[in-house]
């Protein structure tokens, strides 16, 4: 009879569901466990939704003080630094006070005073790394760090890097669907196929990648209605203009390491440039990804794959 072992937790806002084909309960659950500690030490670092977070402290201080850094959260800053900078300013974590705006706002009688003070707060360019004093500093008082286009793609490839030393050669690890990790090959052998589904049609797949020791991340700016249709839901913000795309679309990315899959997923969301997005895929060898656009109802599929 052949081994395996599933499990799942709560973490980072959504369920993390853990499958090892070749563990049986005993060694799996040890790894599970494993896990699941190291998903929570890093929910502890980097949540925005936790007063007690590494990073909430920053966000408290940073406005009046350099705030120190250990290697690992300025790793971290550093490479949404890098994101930001090669995306021109899509991907942007520092736009969570526009988000609680617009969450606050009626969206058909906004503010537009408000708006505009609000959105002087954002902006990457706002955010001071000295690397070699490792300290942090904010222009202004206001700005905000949001990891959670970051947070679940670190976990992933954090999860990726035990699993290797612990030799667990074959696993898929999954965030609610959004974010996936497909390590080895499948049990049936190849490449496990991970289906990016079609709205309008339940149970059906608008495409499937075929991954192997690879990651794939979704980011979509609407959500499923009790009554089967879709409603735009804004908590992916252009930082361009301050507002949430106005199309209904999901962006996924394909890529070997899980965090950079994660930060791309959100960063071509936002964009409607195709061009750009074809841009940076073709600097990453392997990464491909798709929009799936439902602004006509019917799923209409661009794919971006290196050139």
């Amino acid at each position: 009879m052949r081994k395996i072992y599933h499990n799942r937790f709560r973490a980072m806002g959504t369920r993390l569901y853990v499958l090892f084909p070749d563990l049986d309960h005993n060694h799996g659950e040890r790894v599970f466990n494993k896990i699941k500690k190291e998903v929570e030490r890093i929910e502890s670092r980097i949540s925005w939704f936790r007063d007690d977070s590494d990073l909430s402290r920053i966000n408290d201080l940073a406005a009046q003080e350099p705030v120190e850094l250990d290697d690992e959260m300025l790793d971290i800053l550093l490479v949404c630094q890098t994101c930001w900078e090669l995306t021109d300013g899509l991907f942007d974590i520092t736009l969570r006070p526009l988000l609680n705006y617009w969450r606050s706002m009626d969206p058909e009688n906004p503010d537009e005073s408000k708006f505009l003070q609000v959105k002087e707060r954002t902006g990457q360019e706002n955010v001071r790394i000295d690397e070699e004093r490792q300290a942090l500093t904010f222009d202004q008082e206001g700005v905000e760090i949001d990891l959670g286009g970051f947070g679940k793609g670190y976990a992933l490839e954090k999860i990726k890097e035990m699993l290797i030393e612990k030799k667990v050669n074959r696993a898929f690890i999954s965030f609610g669907e959004s974010s996936i990790l497909a390590l080895g090959d499948h049990p049936a052998g190849g490449d496990w196929k991970i289906g990016i589904r079609n709205y309008m049609e339940p149970g059906s797949s608008a495409y499937e990648f075929k991954v192997r020791d690879g990651s794939v991340s979704t980011s979509s700016n609407f959500h499923l209605t009790d009554g089967g249709s879709l409603e735009k839901h804004s908590h992916i913000i252009d930082p361009m203009t301050g507002e949430a795309p106005s199309a209904l679309s999901s962006v996924s990315v394909k890529f070997s390491s899980a965090v950079v899959a994660e930060m791309m997923s959100t960063a071509f969301l936002i964009c409607s440039d195709d061009n750009k997005i074809i841009e940076v895929v073709n600097k990453y060898q392997g990464m491909e990804a798709i929009r799936v656009n439902y602004d006509t109802g019917a799923p209409k599929i661009t794919q971006f794959h290196k050139t």
